[in-house]
């Protein structure tokens, strides 16, 4: 039987940009197509527990990890989407 595979979000993930819960360290500084994720969240219908895929590349190293998306949205803020990566899933694919 034969298994449609599902492709999963890919987003760029600043691994430096990430802040702690008791779940684990949440990448907060996304981008889709160049475009903060925040800002295209909608046209995305991202929802929290979506799987991604975390990527980031520069001139000397690429690599990505399987990820969870989740939200804070409090009353009177922006939505600020995060990203809680599962560094299990780790894959270097270049440098």
């Amino acid at each position: 039987m034969n298994e449609e595979r599902v492709r999963k979000l890919r987003i760029y993930a600043d691994f430096n940009s990430c802040m702690e819960d008791d779940r684990g360290m949440w990448c907060w500084l996304l981008r889709h197509d160049g475009k903060l994720l925040d800002e295209v969240a909608t046209t995305l219908d991202l929802r929290d527990g979506l799987f991604v895929t975390l990527y980031y590349e520069d001139p000397g190293e690429e690599f990505e990890v399987d990820a969870v998306l989740g939200h804070i949205a409090e009353p009177g803020w922006d939505t600020m989407w995060m990203a809680l990566p599962n560094w299990d899933s780790y894959r270097r694919l270049r440098g």
